[in-house]
């Protein structure tokens, strides 16, 4: 078994949509970011990654690639998945915790749980959506970022 944890934090911005979890979220302001700046899909990534041994998403989709411009942020799991099946790995379970000021997360959890969910092909009690803010600190605090912390388990593939 191998455990993973994955970070992620962007600005908050007009003038673009706002992703958590793969889910469009009714918000005036977007996540900053080369992609569309999903920042749960951000650390979920970075948490499959490290726990493959396979490095970080700034290794894989560069900040830099035009390729990766305002892709939207399932696509970069994707290709992570296929990454980490290669390597022989399984998802045991995920655990995410959103930090937010504003908009709350409560209404789009169990949309954002099931969206997960399908995405990862795992059944619903293998996944965990929490939220937190940060009563008024920091950029998080002042509604200007969104950030997201994963832990995970991955366990090799038996080969039968």
């Amino acid at each position: 078994m191998r455990i993973g944890l994955g970070f992620d934090i962007h600005r908050l911005t007009s003038g673009r949509k706002l992703y958590l979890g793969g889910v469009e979220i009714d918000f005036p302001k977007g996540l900053l970011g080369h992609s569309d700046g999903d920042c749960l899909i951000h650390a979920l990534c970075d948490g499959l990654l490290g726990a493959s041994g396979l490095g970080d998403i700034g290794e894989h989709f560069p900040d830099t690639s035009p390729e990766w411009k305002d892709v939207r942020s399932t696509i970069i799991l994707e290709k992570v998945l296929e990454l980490v099946k290669a390597k022989g790995f399984e998802i045991q379970n995920v655990d995410v915790t959103v930090y937010a000021e504003k908009p709350k997360i409560s209404p789009y959890r169990s949309e954002i749980r099931k969206n997960l969910t399908l995405l990862l092909g795992l059944e619903e009690g293998k996944v965990n959506i929490k939220a937190k803010t940060l009563e008024g600190l920091g950029l998080i605090g002042q509604e200007e970022a969104i950030a997201s912390h994963v832990a995970l388990v991955l366990e090799e593939e038996s080969a039968d």
